[in-house]
């Protein structure tokens, strides 16, 4: 069995690096499952430490893909910082200038829900449509 894990392990290694060697994306759920998989019957076969922390490394690579950098700082893009001014903001938001609060959030929530990046707007229009609300929102 500590055979079989091995040799799954070092298969599942050489997979990993000739994928990365190919500039492709590391698939790190199927790594993560085969892992857990293999933790989990070294320690149904009789092996409970060395099973447990395949196990749990594997769970690792599940939660975090593959990306453990250790500074602990978020993967992604850096938020942007959009300056309007009072008048652009209420011009895109389709407010006047001296809109109430209840206005600037309706006339937000159903620009958003047209825009949204997850419904196939653009991510540029999606922050200025919220860098907007909250100028009109600061400057009550």
């Amino acid at each position: 069995m500590l055979l079989l894990a091995i040799a799954l392990g070092g298969l599942g290694l050489w997979f990993w690096y000739r994928l990365r060697k190919s500039g492709r994306k590391v698939p790190a759920a199927s790594l993560g499952i085969a892992g857990t998989l293999i933790g989990t019957i070294m320690i149904a076969k009789g092996m409970p430490v060395i099973g447990a922390l395949v196990a749990t490394g594997s769970g690792l690579w599940l939660r975090y893909g593959g990306s453990l950098t250790g500074n602990g700082a978020p993967s992604g893009p850096a938020p942007m910082q959009i300056d309007l001014k009072r008048a652009e903001a209420a011009d895109l938001l389709g407010v006047s200038i001296n809109a109430s609060r209840d206005e600037i959030i309706a006339a937000h929530r159903k620009l958003i829900a047209r825009n949204h990046p997850d419904a196939g707007g653009s991510p540029g229009l999606a922050a200025r449509i919220n860098a907007a609300r909250e100028t009109l929102l600061k400057s009550q």
